[in-house]
């Protein structure tokens, strides 16, 4: 009876994770459908450190220049996506699409490479 117990808790957990994925990819696809896609070049990696996790938090981060309509120039840190920044290195010199939300910037085809391309980017309607 205890290992029908065990396999049903790790069922749930499954379930839950698989539906946090699929909203984290659903709020992934909202925001690019509100944003403009720019084209930005990866210029560097800088490690930083911090994690509110507990653990070392030491991350690389991709560096992209971008050029404006307006010919300035910008040079930000492109932000990690959720369990995705592994399955998407780039390399220097790389031309990447980008938008903004909320202040920061993501890559745009983030959740479209991995396991995150068979899960669907919004519920039926």
């Amino acid at each position: 009876m205890e290992n029908w117990y065990i396999i049903l808790c790790i069922a749930g957990f499954v379930i839950i994770y698989f539906f946090a994925l699929v909203m984290i990819k659903i709020n992934h696809a909202t925001s690019k459908s509100i944003s403009k896609k720019l084209r930005a070049k990866v210029v560097e990696f800088k490690l930083e450190h911090g994690s509110p996790l507990g653990d070392d938090g030491s991350r690389y981060y991709a560096y992209v220049q971008i050029e404006m309509e307006n010919k300035d120039v910008i040079f930000q840190k492109l932000e990690h996506e959720i369990g995705v920044i592994a399955l998407a290195p780039f390399k220097k010199g790389e031309i990447i699409n980008v938008f903004w939300n909320k202040g920061k910037l993501f890559y745009w085809n983030s959740y479209q490479r991995g396991i995150f391309k068979l899960l669907p980017s919004k519920w039926r309607s």
